[in-house]
């Protein structure tokens, strides 16, 4: 096997950088551009094996030389980026989100954020806008690669007769069948988890180890490297947010990527040069610099904006991620490389220093809760206490269904229980006004919520979760089954999200779509949510229960105390930048509101409305009394919840008799 450097390598890292930051910055036709990172596994996989396999060969490799050239690559140019976002987060984000900020830092600098972000991930996870050191999980799970993998070629090479392919092939196998099963089981850990991502490197491996072995002309290899172009363009353009990924999916781009590799082995062929363009191999020599900064710099601008990007935002960050990535490749990375000062003994001190002062740094901050005294204090508009004490009333998503269906007491203390709070999320923020409301009328209850799954019977959500919504809302009505007591029923979901499915304004995530488990059908949302909220309402009466449907909450579509923090440091009215016009959530709720009013009508059914309070003729707010009305995007806060807690009032006195 030798070794020569290849443009065409870089002009694929070109496209898989551009693929990723074109992706990010919402350009039509790249929706599928997050391949382009596992594009990036395969050539890694296929560059470092084939110098660590001619090392072998020669009898020269050393494990402490692997080593010196990875912290030469990867530790300035990252190192520089966290202390960038450290300084600038120190400027613009309040304390609980530069305490986050700091803990994505420290697990950095020990390659152990892609773990750090999948523990985080789940329902309420923070935004985007709060994660400016996100993407560098992939980092973590190349580095980890790289502790065991060298480790691993050397005793293959020692033990079992340097059959280095046949036992990479088995791992790789082995690591795609696990990857497949956790895509629709475990999707997160699917995503962030090294050995669930090691096939797509071992690809690249196997490549760099039998490559040479396979003869083709160059007809062959022009055919095959187009085709892998091909596999990679389709990928970019039709993948979405919405593709169960990694999992079979990602076998597209990744097989695309090997096929332009094996392709550009022979230096006549088609795919040489074409990806030889030389803007396309600078932008390939830039790549590691601009995969950093780009990310860094859009969430951290699209937090300070608090808007939607506009097509001058773009266009000023490109130029910008662009600029300081060229600056990066020519003072940080490309000196760093060189031998010429940095010495092997020079270069462990250099990262062990580098790590050392940077995880001390982030956890000084981390310890002293993000600094709070560096602003004027915020408030959050929650209480730790209150989440803390409705936290035994959510029944997490899992694959097999509870025992029982958790349940917490709200109201008045030591009362007889005679109502229910059901449904997802937003019922459990709604349970500080409940309770205050039942209090003050003497009354008692129970309250039982699922995050994502509204209370409608047979209506499942067509993801990771399907069967969880179904199975835990058939468990609570079995439950008011066994327990007639509970006369009266409150029935509360992010019923603009079932009843339409798309997310709202600057909000992140996929589209959520529903099936119909009872009858295994589909149908539009609109449809499947009265379907589900018409049975759960006529199962209700059926049994003689009073039914009352709180109606949705106005959503605003990003995160309010983050929001809320800057712009009151900054001098803007937040509720002018990103509170929802009235007629917004009129239009938002259309679908949602005409089943309900249908429904109520029906049958008969108090409609509680928040929106009464929290929005007048013009918009719905997001702050009120310098109090952030919500805890993240959609979901009130404490303080939102007691504000409309008048609402209910009506409510409770009927249930006390005064």
């Amino acid at each position: 096997m030798k070794h020569t450097y290849r443009d065409d390598i870089d002009g694929l890292r070109a496209i898989a950088v551009l693929a990723v930051i074109f992706y990010h910055a919402g350009i039509p036709f790249f929706s599928g551009g997050y391949v382009g990172v596992d594009v990036f596994f395969v050539i890694s996989g296929f560059l470092i094996t084939g110098i660590i396999f001619r090392e072998i060969q020669s009898g020269t490799f050393s494990l402490t030389r692997f080593y010196e050239r990875r912290i030469r690559r990867i530790y300035p140019a990252v190192f520089a980026l966290i202390g960038f976002v450290l300084i600038a987060g120190a400027f613009l984000y309040g304390a609980p989100d530069f305490e986050k900020i700091s803990r994505s830092a420290a697990a950095n600098t020990v390659f152990l954020s892609n773990m750090l972000f999948w523990r985080e991930s789940g329902y309420f996870e923070d935004p985007s806008t709060l994660k400016p050191l996100l993407h560098t999980w992939s980092l973590s799970v190349e580095e980890q690669f790289y502790i065991f993998f060298p480790i691993m070629m050397v005793l293959i090479a020692r033990f079992f007769k340097s059959n280095f392919s046949k036992i990479i092939l088995l791992l790789m196998l082995g690591s795609f069948a696990a990857s497949v099963y956790a895509t629709y089981q475990y999707t997160s850990a699917a995503f962030y988890f090294m050995p669930l991502r090691a096939w797509e490197l071992f690809l690249g491996s196997l490549l760099a180890l039998s490559g040479d072995s396979f003869r083709a002309g160059i007809k062959a290899r022009n055919f095959l490297s187009t085709v892998g172009l091909g596999l990679i363009a389709g990928s970019v353009m039709l993948f979405t947010e919405e593709t169960a990924f990694p999992g079979w999916a990602a076998s597209l781009p990744i097989l695309g990527a090997g096929l332009v590799l094996f392709g550009g082995m022979e230096e006549n062929t088609f795919i040489r040069k074409i990806l030889g363009f030389p803007p396309l191999v600078f932008i390939g020599k830039i790549s590691y610099s601009l995969y950093l900064w780009h990310w860094s710099l859009l969430v951290m601008g699209k937090y300070y904006l608090i808007r939607e990007i506009t097509i001058t935002d773009t266009l000023i960050w490109l130029a910008l991620t662009f600029t300081l990535s060229t600056l990066s490749w020519m003072f940080i990375e490309t000196p760093f490389r060189s031998g010429v000062f940095w010495t092997r003994q020079r270069t462990f001190v250099l990262g062990a220093g580098l790590m050392t002062v940077t995880f001390a740094i982030s956890l000084f901050i981390y310890l002293n809760q993000g600094f709070p005294q560096r602003f004027p204090q915020i408030a959050s508009g929650d209480d730790d206490a209150e989440k803390v004490r409705w936290g035994g009333c959510i029944t997490e998503h899992r694959k097999e269904p509870p025992a029982e269906v958790s349940l917490c007491t709200i109201g008045m203390d030591g009362g007889e229980p005679e109502f229910l709070l059901w449904g997802d999320s937003h019922s459990r923020t709604m349970a500080p006004a409940v309770d205050e409301s039942a209090v003050a009328s003497g009354v008692t209850g129970y309250i039982s919520a699922m995050p994502g799954c509204p209370p409608l019977l047979g209506i499942d959500r067509q993801d990771q979760f399907l069967g969880s919504c179904s199975t835990y809302n058939d468990m609570v009505l079995n439950y008011l089954v066994q327990h007639p007591e509970l006369r009266t029923v409150i029935l509360m979901g992010r019923w603009s999200i079932s009843a339409d499915g798309r997310k709202f304004k600057g909000e992140e995530g996929a589209t959520k779509r529903q099936l119909d488990v009872w009858n295994n059908k589909e149908g539009t949302n609109a449809e499947l949510f009265d379907l589900g909220l018409n049975r759960t309402v006529a199962q209700l009466t059926a049994m003689g229960r009073r039914v009352v449907i709180i109606a949705g909450i106005p959503e605003i579509g990003y995160d309010v105390p983050s929001s809320y923090a800057i712009a009151s440091r900054t001098g803007r009215d937040v509720n002018s930048i990103i509170a929802p016009t009235y007629q917004e959530y009129l239009v938002r709720n259309l679908d949602a509101r005409n089943s309900i009013d249908a429904i109520a009508a029906s049958y008969n059914l108090l409609v509680v409305d928040p929106s009464t309070v929290l929005c007048d003729s013009e918009r719905c707010l997001a702050v009120a009394d310098n109090q952030p009305l919500y805890r993240d995007d959609d979901h009130l806060s404490t303080y939102g919840a007691h504000y409309i807690s008048n609402i209910f009032n009506p409510l409770f006195v009927s249930l006390s008799g005064k």
